[in-house]
C-alpha cells in the first residue's frame, strides 16, 4: 500500500521518467508491448486517416512555403503569445510526423519511409530537448519559437531532407557508426535491385550474382 501511495504521489517529472524507462528498457519492452496491443490495432487505423487528411493540407502548405520562402511561418508565430507559439511549434513537430511514422512502421512495404521517420525522431528529440532547455532563458525573445518551428520544418519537409542530412553528417560521426550506415545503405540498394528483378528470374540472377561476388573476393585475396 505504501508503494502504491508513493507511486501516485510522485510528481510529473518522476512519472515521465518511469514511463520513458518502461518504454525503452529492453527487459520491460514497453514500446513493443504498446505497439502490439495499442499502436497497431487501434492507433494505426486512425493514423492512416489523419495522414491522408493532413497530406492534402500539406500539399497546399508546401505551395505556400515554396512561394513565400517560409516568412509566413515566421510572421504567424511572431503574432502569437508565448504559450501559443510553443504549442504550435510542438504540434508542428509531432502531429503529422507521428501519424506518418505510425503508418510507415505498420506497413511492410514502406521500409524507406519508416527509416526516414526514425531518422527524423532521432534529430527532433535533440531539437526538442534544446528548445525545452533554452526556453527558460530566451523563450520570451520574439523569434525563438519561430526559429524552432523553421528548424522542425527543415527536418521533415521533402524539399530539404534535413533530418537525413543532420543524421548523416552530425549524429552518425558522433556515434562512430559510419561503417554501419554504409552497410545499411548497401542493404537498401540490394533490396531495390531484388525488387527490380522479375520474380521468375530472381533466384537464378541472385545465385549468379552471389557466385560473381564470391569469385571477386577470392581473387582480391
Amino acid at each position: 500500500m505504501i508503494y502504491v501511495t508513493g507511486f501516485f504521489s510522485c510528481d510529473r517529472y518522476e512519472f515521465e521518467f518511469l514511463l520513458a524507462s518502461w518504454l525503452l528498457l529492453p527487459f520491460t519492452d514497453g514500446a513493443g508491448i504498446a505497439y502490439d496491443y495499442i499502436t497497431k490495432p487501434f492507433i494505426a487505423p486512425i493514423a492512416q486517416k489523419v495522414k491522408r487528411k493532413m497530406e492534402g493540407w500539406a500539399s497546399v502548405f508546401l505551395v505556400v512555403v515554396n512561394a513565400s520562402y517560409l516568412w509566413i511561418v515566421w510572421f504567424a508565430l511572431l503574432n502569437l503569445p508565448d504559450e501559443g507559439r510553443r504549442f504550435l511549434t510542438i504540434c508542428l513537430g509531432t502531429i503529422y510526423p507521428m501519424a506518418a511514422s505510425t503508418v510507415a512502421i505498420t506497413t511492410e512495404s514502406q521500409t524507406r519511409e519508416a527509416r526516414f521517420w526514425l531518422t527524423y525522431w532521432a534529430c527532433y528529440s535533440i531539437l526538442f530537448v534544446a528548445m525545452d532547455y533554452l526556453e527558460n532563458f530566451v523563450g520570451s525573445i520574439r523569434g525563438f519559437y519561430s526559429l524552432c518551428a523553421l528548424a522542425t520544418l527543415y527536418l521533415f519537409l521533402p524539399m530539404f531532407q534535413g533530418a537525413d542530412i543532420i543524421f548523416r553528417r552530425v549524429l552518425v560521426p558522433l556515434a562512430v557508426q559510419h561503417e554501419n550506415l554504409l552497410l545499411y545503405d548497401a542493404y537498401l540498394v540490394r533490396l531495390d535491385l531484388e525488387q527490380s528483378i522479375p520474380e521468375k528470374q530472381r533466384e537464378r540472377v541472385l545465385a549468379r550474382a552471389a557466385s560473381v561476388f564470391a569469385h571477386m573476393l577470392t581473387k582480391s585475396e
